[in-house]
C-alpha cells in the first residue's frame, strides 16, 4: 500500500514553490523570449524588420549589462566589457546580414 504523497504531487509542490515568486532573471529571460517571438512574427511581414527587432534583443541585453549595480547583477564571474562587446557585435552582425541578404520579391 502506498503512503504519503505520490511522485506527481511532490513534483507539483516543488514547481509551485519554485516558480510562484519569479526571480528578476526569470523576467529578463521572458522578455528575451517574447522579443524573439515578436521578431519571428514580424519576419513573415518583412524579413529585415524581423531581423532588426531580433537585433534589439542582444542590444537591450548589452544596455542592461552596462547599467549600474542593481540592473547588472544577473551576470556573475564574467567581464562586463566582454559581455557588452559580444552582445553589440552579435547585434551588429544580425543587422549586417539582414542588409546583405537580397530581397526575393
Amino acid at each position: 500500500m502506498h503512503r504519503g504523497r505520490g511522485r506527481l504531487a511532490k513534483r507539483w509542490i516543488y514547481w509551485k514553490r519554485r516558480y510562484s515568486n519569479p526571480l528578476p532573471k526569470d523576467w529578463v529571460l521572458l522578455v528575451c523570449l517574447l522579443g524573439v517571438i515578436v521578431a519571428a512574427g514580424l519576419t513573415f511581414i518583412e524579413f529585415r524588420l524581423g531581423a532588426f527587432v531580433l537585433a534589439l534583443v542582444p542590444a537591450g541585453l548589452a544596455f542592461m549589462r552596462a547599467m549600474p549595480a542593481p540592473w547588472s547583477e544577473y551576470w556573475v564571474n564574467r567581464s562586463r566589457g566582454v559581455d557588452i562587446t559580444t552582445m553589440l557585435l552579435f547585434s551588429g552582425l544580425l543587422v549586417a546580414v539582414s542588409l546583405v541578404v537580397p530581397e526575393t520579391r
